[in-house]
């Protein structure tokens, strides 16, 4: 379900201009006409990935859920971010090509005597938590979206499965509980 925003809307742009997906448009809500400023924005809801990132900079609390609830402003030092997990990193590069703000980029690993280059963080303040890096990540915990505390933030962004929370426990990964037997006894 796409987020909307309400008639509260006072056209500063902030939500078109952070959201990683060209789904914010002008009043008439036509697709390519760009929103001019005090205009009405409208989200076109087949674009729309549900990340949220929009309603979390919106400074007047304008955006709607899909629920009817305003989501509001995240402060920019609370907002969560993307962190890589360098040790898991394969050097794949899909978080880079996902990252719409251009976030991540591949440097040389701090580890002496590693060859390939790893996903690194660099523009951590133009980062907006909507998770299509973590999404893409093929390792899915090399990348993950975290909040300052350095909790994971299950809450914003799009819905990704993240082995993040218990990377072995296989009822928080897959959604199952593997029948227990008792260990075999050595004769």
């Amino acid at each position: 379900m796409a987020y909307y925003i309400n008639d509260w809307c006072i056209g500063c742009t902030i939500c078109a201009k952070r959201c990683p997906v060209p789904c914010i448009w002008g009043e008439a809500g036509q697709k390519g006409v760009v929103a001019k400023a005090k205009e009405l924005h409208v989200i076109d809801p087949t674009e729309c990935i549900d990340c949220g990132a929009c309603a979390s900079y919106c400074p007047v609390d304008c955006i709607q859920n899909e629920k009817g609830v305003i989501e509001e402003k995240i402060d920019a030092k609370k907002r969560p971010i993307a962190v890589v997990r360098e040790e898991n990193c394969t050097s794949c590069e899909w978080c880079v090509d996902a990252c719409p703000f251009g976030c991540i980029d591949m440097v040389d690993s701090d580890v002496p005597g590693e060859f390939f280059r790893v996903a690194r963080v660099t523009r951590p303040k133009d980062c907006v938590g909507c998770k299509l890096c973590e999404e893409a990540c093929v390792q899915k915990d090399a990348i993950v979206i975290v909040w300052p505390d350095g909790s994971y933030a299950d809450q914003i962004g799009v819905p990704v499965r993240s082995t993040y929370l218990s990377a072995n426990d296989p009822e928080v990964v897959f959604g199952y509980k593997p029948p227990t037997t008792d260990p075999p006894i050595a004769p």
